[in-house]
């Protein structure tokens, strides 16, 4: 193995870093009853770009001391790939949807007229995956016309290409590198979309800054789920009721369920998830998994939020719906009635 890189599997609890009884820590105990442990992805990622993106020989690395199934070691290596791949997707997506929001096109568009503030969640959500699923159309091919070994994301992509291309687990679930960027990136974006529908089921009625500070300190419920492994993840959503139609991000959710709760703490207010809905889940065939691709990657899952908050903001949804007599007058009213 390349600079004796081994692997490293962290533990099912960290008593130091997580608060008692916290969703943090009830989550990795979840995993721990499921019998999964967290790969240390960081390690593997250095390997592959100290060899400029050239994935030969990473099964030796995963099977050292670890009999792996197919589909377990399968599963993590197309992670493991993306999580790398991620890396040149981030700057092209953060690119994106500054664009988008200085042109006001694509999810900054104006809503259609007549949409409940649900509905405009739906559309903004479906909007923004659209929107994103375009990137990652436009970066695979630009990865595709690049030389390789010259780049080392343009030499992973290629491995990557041919490996979920031969993959029986990814053949199964009709899924290809592009479709299966899709998955996930659509899946953090309908995360983010359910805090902010979540703030509005939960009533929080604040301006722009302090509302966007409670999301902002919000942040870390969504990563803590997305270092999960995906079944642990998938779980969740249904049980919480988070999933929507036909579990596909683009699809709309009814806005009843509310896997968040309210916490008011000494630095501000904040949704935290609920942690009842975690279950201890395995396939009966993984005995390691790595966390969402977008985990191991700074920034990434910080950006998709961004941009739903900017989007929540920008199209007013930042507040819950009042009821039409909740509303002040218009001023014209006023003068009218102190006419009469």
């Amino acid at each position: 193995m390349d600079g004796g890189t081994h692997l490293h599997l962290l533990p099912s609890q960290d008593s130091q870093t997580e608060a008692e009884g916290s969703f943090a820590q009830l989550y990795r105990q979840a995993h721990g009853k499921a019998g999964l442990s967290r790969l240390g992805v960081g390690a593997i990622l250095d390997w592959l770009t100290r060899r400029g993106g050239d994935a030969q020989g990473i099964d030796t690395l995963l099977e050292d001391g670890l009999p792996l199934t197919s589909d377990n070691r399968d599963r993590v290596k197309g992670n493991l790939f993306l999580s790398y791949l991620f890396h040149d997707l981030r700057d092209k997506l953060r690119t994106h949807m500054e664009a988008a929001r200085d042109a006001g096109d694509g999810p900054f568009a104006p809503l259609p007229n007549g949409l409940t503030q649900q509905q405009k969640l739906n559309w903004l959500r479906a909007q923004a995956c659209i929107s994103l699923n375009l990137v990652l159309d436009e970066w695979a091919a630009d990865l595709a016309g690049k030389p390789a070994p010259a780049c080392p994301f343009a030499r992973m992509a290629r491995f990557a290409q041919g490996f979920f291309k031969g993959s029986a687990l990814y053949a199964r679930a009709d899924h290809d590198m592009v479709s299966i960027s899709k998955t996930g990136s659509n899946t953090a974006l309908h995360m983010c979309f359910s805090l902010v529908e979540a703030s509005l089921h939960l009533g929080l009625d604040m301006a722009v800054p302090a509302w966007r500070d409670a999301m902002w300190r919000s942040r870390k419920e969504l990563k803590t789920l997305a270092a999960g492994s995906l079944g642990m993840i998938v779980t969740f959503l249904h049980t919480s009721k988070l999933e929507p139609e036909g579990e596909s991000a683009v699809n709309p959710t009814t806005g009843e369920a509310c896997a968040f709760k309210v916490e008011h703490a000494a630095d501000g207010v904040r949704l935290r998830l609920d942690a009842r809905s975690i279950t201890p889940f395995s396939t009966g065939n993984d005995r390691i998994y790595t966390g969402c691709p977008a985990f191991h990657v700074s920034g990434m899952i910080e950006m998709y939020l961004d941009w739903v908050l900017d989007l929540a903001i920008h199209h007013g949804l930042h507040q819950p719906e009042r009821p039409v007599i909740d509303r002040p007058w218009p001023q014209r009213w006023h003068h009218g009635m102190a006419a009469e």
